[in-house]
C-alpha cells in the first residue's frame, strides 16, 4: 500500500508540478490583473476590464483570516500553473473588514508587486508600467467577506531570501503579506523586463 501510494504521489506530482520557476535576470512587469464588485463611476471609462471577480468567503476558508482586516496572503504550497511551462502559487487578496473596499488599479491591473529583503532592506523585483493615458486609471472594489483569487510565479536563482508582496491602497496604507523563502538573482533589483507598444492605441512603453 505504502509503495502504491508513493507512486501515486509520484506521477501526480510529475503531471502537475511538471513546470519550471522562472529564472530570469530583470524585474517582472506587474501581473496581477483583478474584476470588480462594484463599478466605479468616477473613472473616465474606456480601460480594460479583467474577468476576475472577487468570490465570496465560504465557511472553509474563513477561518484562515483574520477579521477586520484587509489582507494579503500567499499561499506557496498551493502549487499551480501560473502560464504554460510555468509554475506558480497562489496569492490571495481578502476583505474581512465590515465595509467595501477600493483599490486603485490600471487598466484593472493592481499596484502589488514582489520584494525581496537583500541587504537588510526591502527592495523591488518586480514593477508597475505606467500608462500615459489617463482613461487606463480607475479603482476595483471589493466588499466585505470576498477575496480575489491571484497567481503568482514562484522564481529561483542564485541567492537565497526572503519575499514579500506589497499592495498600494492610498498614500496613508500600504498591506504588506506574509514573508516566504525563495532565490533570486542580482539583476532582478535593477533591470526591468521592458516592453513594446502593440499598437497606437497601446499606452505603455515599459
Amino acid at each position: 500500500m505504502k509503495k502504491l501510494a508513493l507512486l501515486l504521489f509520484i506521477l501526480i506530482s510529475q503531471n502537475s508540478f511538471g513546470q519550471e520557476c522562472l529564472n530570469v535576470k530583470f524585474k517582472l512587469r506587474g501581473y496581477f490583473h483583478v474584476g470588480t464588485s462594484q463599478i466605479d463611476t468616477t473613472a473616465l471609462g474606456g480601460f480594460y476590464k479583467d474577468k476576475n471577480a472577487p468570490k465570496k468567503l465560504t465557511l472553509e476558508n474563513t477561518s484562515l483570516f483574520e477579521k477586520n482586516k484587509l489582507q494579503v496572503i500567499v499561499k506557496t504550497d498551493s502549487i499551480v500553473s501560473f502560464q504554460k511551462g510555468i509554475q506558480g502559487f497562489k496569492v490571495f487578496i481578502i476583505n474581512k473588514t465590515d465595509s467595501i473596499a477600493e483599490v486603485p488599479a490600471q487598466d484593472s491591473r493592481l499596484y502589488l508587486k514582489r520584494q525581496v529583503f537583500h541587504k537588510n532592506k526591502w527592495q523591488d523585483i518586480e514593477y508597475l508600467p505606467s500608462s500615459s493615458c489617463g482613461n487606463s486609471y480607475h479603482s476595483v472594489f471589493i466588499k466585505p467577506n470576498e477575496y480575489w483569487d491571484l497567481k503568482a510565479p514562484c522564481l529561483k536563482g542564485k541567492i537565497k531570501s526572503k519575499f514579500r508582496f506589497q499592495l498600494y491602497i492610498h498614500e496613508n496604507l500600504t498591506i504588506y503579506s506574509n514573508e516566504f523563502e525563495g532565490s533570486f538573482n542580482k539583476k532582478q533589483l535593477k533591470k526591468e523586463q521592458g516592453y513594446k507598444p502593440i499598437g497606437i492605441m497601446d499606452p505603455y512603453n515599459n
